[in-house]
C-alpha cells in the first residue's frame, strides 16, 4: 500500500508531519517495484554553509521528490547508529576515536593539509548513522523486505580510508555494509559499483586484497584524488576483483553505457555476486561544477536500469544505492528523482527539464576496447 510523504517522514524519521500533497496523473500509476528509502535528521545536521557537500543537497532532493509526488511510493527504512565493532571492520579504532573527539571539540577541517573534509559537532553521530543506516538498508534488501533501496545518507563514504577522512567522507559505509552482509547473513560475494566521477580510492584500498568483494569504479582520470588507474586489479587471491574504468575529460552517456555493457556487466557475470551495492555519485552530470564529464539525467537513468537488470539476472534483484556526489543542486535533484523513477519502475519516460549537454561528449571507443582486453582477457 502506498504511503504519503507525511507518513513516510513520521514512520522513518519521527519528524513533524507534512502537509498533504497534490496528486497528479503520473502519481496514480502503480510502481512495479518496492523501493526502500532511508533518511535521517542527522544527515541534515552535518553541514557547513558554503561547502559543496552541505545539507542543501538533501533539501534539493527532497524538494524535487515532493514536487513529483514520489514520496508516497517509498517504503521507509529506519537508520541506526553503527556499532563500534562494525566501524572497526574497516577502520582503525584510534581513527574512530579521533573523529569523535574532534567533533566533541567543536570540529573544523579534520585534515589540516587539505580543506575538503569538515567535521561539525554533529558529524560523528551523522557518520555513524550513515554507516549503520547503510547496513540496515542492505539487510532489508537481502531479506526481501523491499525489492530495492536508496539510502539518502550523508556524509558520503567512498574516499574514507582505514585511518583517514578525505574527500568529504568520514566512514566508508559501502564497505561496512558489504561486511555486514557477509557477517550477519553469510553472503559470500558482494559487488560494489561506484559511478561517482571521482575514483573511490577508499573503497579500493579497503577491498584490494579481498576476493569476496568486487569493487568497480568508473570515473574521471587523471583527476582528484589522482588514483584509479586501470593497473590496479587486486592483489594475491583478489586479483581481478578491483576494476577501474578511467576516462579523460568530456566522457558522457555513451562512454559510460558502453563501458557498462562491455566491461562491467561481463565482470559481474563472471563474479556472480549475491548482492550489488552502488555508490551513486551524480557529479558526472554536464552541469556539475566540480568535474568535466558530460552525462545527462537520462544517461544516469539508463545506467541505473542496466544495474538493476544485472541484479535481476545475477542475484535475484538484490541491489541498493547510497548517495554519493553531485554538487549543483538542480541536476543532483533531477538525477536522484530520475533514478527513483527507474528503481520504482514507473511507466513512461522521466521528464528531464535539463536535457543533454550542449557540447559534444567524447565516446572513447579505443579506451573501452583497451579496458575490455585488460579486465576480461
Amino acid at each position: 500500500m502506498s504511503i504519503s510523504r507525511r507518513q513516510f517522514i513520521r514512520n522513518s524519521l519521527a519528524l513533524a508531519t507534512a502537509s498533504a500533497l497534490p496528486v497528479n496523473a503520473l502519481a496514480q500509476a502503480k510502481p512495479a517495484h518496492s523501493v526502500g528509502v532511508l533518511l535521517d535528521p542527522l544527515f541534515f545536521k552535518h553541514t557547513l554553509h558554503g561547502h559543496p557537500e552541505s545539507a542543501e543537497r538533501l533539501k534539493a532532493i527532497d524538494a524535487e521528490l515532493t514536487r513529483r509526488d514520489y514520496w508516497k511510493y517509498f517504503t521507509p527504512v529506519k537508520a541506526r547508529t553503527a556499532l563500534r565493532d562494525e566501524l572497526q571492520w574497516v577502520h582503525e579504532e584510534g581513527y574512530i576515536y579521533d573523529v569523535e573527539i574532534y567533533a566533541d571539540g567543536g570540529g573544523g577541517y579534520i585534515n589540516p593539509y587539505s580543506e575538503d573534509t569538515y567535521v561539525t559537532p554533529d558529524s560523528f553521530d551523522a557518520a555513524c548513522m550513515a554507516a549503520g543506516g547503510n547496513i540496515e538498508m542492505n539487510l532489508a534488501v537481502y531479506d526481501r523486505d523491499i525489492d530495492r533501496g536508496f539510502a539518502l545518507l550523508r556524509p558520503p563514504g567512498h574516499h574514507a580510508l582505514k585511518n583517514k577522512a578525505m574527500g568529504f567522507c568520514i566512514f566508508n559505509s559501502d564497505v561496512i555494509a558489504a561486511k555486514a552482509l557477509q557477517k550477519y547473513r553469510g553472503v559470500k560475494k558482494v559487488a560494489i559499483i561506484d559511478f561517482d566521477v571521482h575514483h573511490g580510492n577508499g573503497t579500493q584500498d579497503l577491498t584490494i586484497d579481498d576476493p569476496s568483494i568486487l569493487a568497480i569504479s568508473i570515473h574521471r582520470h587523471p583527476y582528484w584524488p589522482m588514483t584509479g588507474g586501470m593497473q590496479h586489479v587486486g592483489t594475491g587471491q583478489a586479483k581481478g576483483t578491483n576494476v577501474n574504468i578511467p576516462f579523460l575529460k568530456y566522457a558522457g552517456d555513451q562512454a559510460y553505457l558502453e563501458a557498462y555493457d562491455q566491461v562491467i556487466a561481463p565482470k559481474l557475470r563472471d563474479f556472480e555476486p549475491e548482492q550489488i551495492l552502488v555508490f551513486a555519485g551524480y557529479d558526472g552530470h554536464w552541469q556539475d561544477p566540480l568535474a568535466d564529464h558530460r552525462l545527462s539525467v537520462n544517461g544516469y537513468n539508463q545506467l541505473v536500469k542496466r544495474l538493476t537488470d544485472s541484479a535481476e539476472e545475477l542475484c535475484g534483484g538484490r541491489i541498493s544505492f547510497a548517495l554519493g556526489g553531485g554538487y549543483k543542486l538542480d541536476p543532483l535533484a533531477q538525477c536522484v528523482a530520475g533514478s527513483m523513477h527507474t528503481l520504482l519502475g514507473l511507466p513512461g519516460t522521466f521528464d528531464d527539464p535539463i536535457g543533454l549537454s550542449p557540447d559534444e561528449e567524447l565516446t572513447y571507443p579505443e579506451r573501452i576496447q583497451e579496458l575490455v582486453k585488460h579486465h576480461l582477457a
